[in-house]
């Protein structure tokens, strides 16, 4: 019976999912496909408020419209836990663990509107999500390759798009549900562009959804996402890659047994 209820959720999720994204590719690529014309004529900055449309656009649908619904099938509730009140007029570099593909669903549902997620070069392949990641101005990067990665990255700065920009520090899904060792490109980017940290424990994810096997949905769980203390690159001198690793990884373990100690005491 879980099985087929199961089914019948990724059905209903996949048919939510392709009826709000036809339209939305449809516009995305038409704005982005104009911008790359007018780039081609001379007018590069044209593009660059394109995709910055469009990032406003498909962010405001995934927000308002997709997550919701999803989460909603899924039977998944949500709590958020700020450490301390956030000035989300400050761009961060958000970095979170990830051990669920429930943690993409949580962000894009509380974190504030504009937002870039940081992803691998194999999701374009992923049908209508995957497709409107460029053209949306989601950063995509090829793990394979360090020196296209961060330049990729450095691109999608230069765009001078504001809001959040979201890591997940690990670099791919946990099997375990264990935090894996921390990916170093979110933290140079912090350091080259003078951004606060902010450290984000997704608590619960894992239970609810994990990585293997894919499709062994536990509905009626909560996921928490617990925001730590902003970490600023420049305290007490200038903090270095090691030391701000160290940190955020601290702060995030941290946020993460809290969580569990919460659970197993409710």
């Amino acid at each position: 019976m879980n099985v087929l209820m199961n089914l019948v959720r990724l059905i209903l999720a996949s048919v939510w999912t392709a009826l709000l994204g036809a339209p939305v590719l449809v516009v995305v690529w038409t704005r982005y496909l104009w911008g790359r014309l007018q780039q081609s004529l001379g007018f590069p900055e044209r593009l660059d408020r394109a995709i910055a449309h469009n990032t406003y656009f498909a962010c405001w649908v995934a927000q308002r419209l997709w997550t919701g619904v999803l989460l909603a099938i899924a039977g998944i509730r949500l709590k958020v836990r700020e450490a301390v009140p956030i000035d989300w007029q400050r761009t961060h570099v958000i970095c979170a663990n990830h051990a669920s593909i429930f943690d993409i669903l949580a962000l894009v549902r509380v974190v504030p509107i504009p937002f870039r997620f940081v992803a691998k070069r194999e999701l374009v392949k992923w049908p209508i999500i995957g497709w409107a990641l460029r053209p949306s101005g989601q950063i995509v990067v090829d793990r394979q390759n360090r020196a296209s990665a961060l330049r990729a990255i450095a691109e999608a700065a230069a765009r001078k798009i504001r809001g959040q920009v979201i890591f997940f520090v690990e670099g791919t899904r946990s099997r375990t549900g264990e935090l894996l060792p921390f990916k170093k490109g979110a933290f140079h980017f912090a350091i080259d562009h003078r951004l606060p940290i902010l450290p984000a424990a997704i608590c619960g994810s894992y239970a609810a959804l994990a990585r293997v096997p894919w499709w062994r949905l536990n509905p009626g769980r909560t996921i928490e996402i617990r925001f730590s203390s902003p970490i600023e690159v420049e305290v007490d001198g200038h903090l270095g890659v090691e030391q701000l690793i160290a940190r955020t990884r601290e702060q995030i373990a941290t946020e993460l047994q809290a969580s569990a100690e919460n659970l197993a005491t409710a």
